[in-house]
């Protein structure tokens, strides 16, 4: 009798003590007490973008998130000093100027605990890009021509990153972008207008440039272009394959 008494006391004695780790774990981190998470990007502000993350905790491994990044518009960076290192005489870079906004819906998949350390995510991103792209150069009869090119590029991109976030407190995460793979279908069109009229070998130049460009890949099958006196446009769709990564992310949970 007191040998099955020692025994249960035993028994309730480990039951308790895997209970009580089981709750001190559970206690050190719990997904869903703060379920939400708004961050920016650190990193995309160097390039002049602002971009925003929120991420929702779902479960034990999973969360959705939704990004939107922005670029108001603006020259492109290092444009300036690549202007400082080309000749005099040669196209200003800086005064090229771009603008765009993306849209990226996200799944994640955490293998330990959701907003916390490693994780997957397949992602799909919209995005748009409006190009201004002045150009300056020199006909073949010495006169000084300005191209004004204008137009707009939307690409339907799919992919997979892989990345982690790490808890700096209980409200503040860093989320690590590490690498990701994409590939994206673009459709775009470029409008060009010239000061004045181009020559006839300029024409016949610019058609030259156009062909072998769409006969150097496949990629570019699909782009159409007209040159005429006044300039032209030029239009398609092509795909191409990317990367997204290396970003850093700091957030705050609620």
């Amino acid at each position: 009798m007191k040998k099955n008494l020692c025994l249960a006391l035993l028994l309730i004695a480990a039951l308790s003590t895997t209970m009580n780790a089981q709750r001190r774990e559970r206690s050190e981190y719990d997904p869903m007490e703060k379920p939400n998470i708004v961050k920016i990007n650190l990193t995309s502000l160097f390039y002049k973008n602002i971009s925003l993350q929120y991420e929702r905790i779902l479960g034990e491994k999973i969360s959705v998130a939704l990004g939107l990044r922005f670029m108001p518009k603006g020259s492109l960076v290092f444009t300036n000093t690549i202007d400082q290192l080309a000749s005099a005489d040669s196209t200003s870079l800086s005064d090229w100027k771009a603008s765009s906004y993306a849209i990226t819906p996200e799944f994640r998949f955490y293998p330990k605990h959701a907003g916390k350390g490693f994780y997957i995510a397949p992602y799909i991103r919209y995005r748009n890009i409006s190009l201004d792209l002045p150009v300056d150069y020199r006909d073949d009869n010495n006169a000084q021509q300005h191209v004004s090119v204008t137009g707009n590029l939307s690409s339907l991109i799919g992919g997979l990153m892989l990345g982690s976030q790490f808890n700096l407190g209980k409200m503040v995460t860093l989320d690590w972008y590490i690498f990701g793979l994409q590939y994206g279908i673009s459709n775009g069109k470029l409008d060009i207008a010239t000061s004045k009229p181009l020559s006839a070998n300029d024409q016949a130049d610019i058609r030259s440039s156009l062909a072998d460009l769409k006969s150097a890949s496949s990629s570019f099958n699909d782009i159409n272009y007209v040159v005429t006196s006044n300039g032209g446009s030029i239009s398609g769709k092509f795909g191409a394959l990317g990367f997204r990564g290396f970003g850093l992310n700091l957030g705050f949970k609620f």
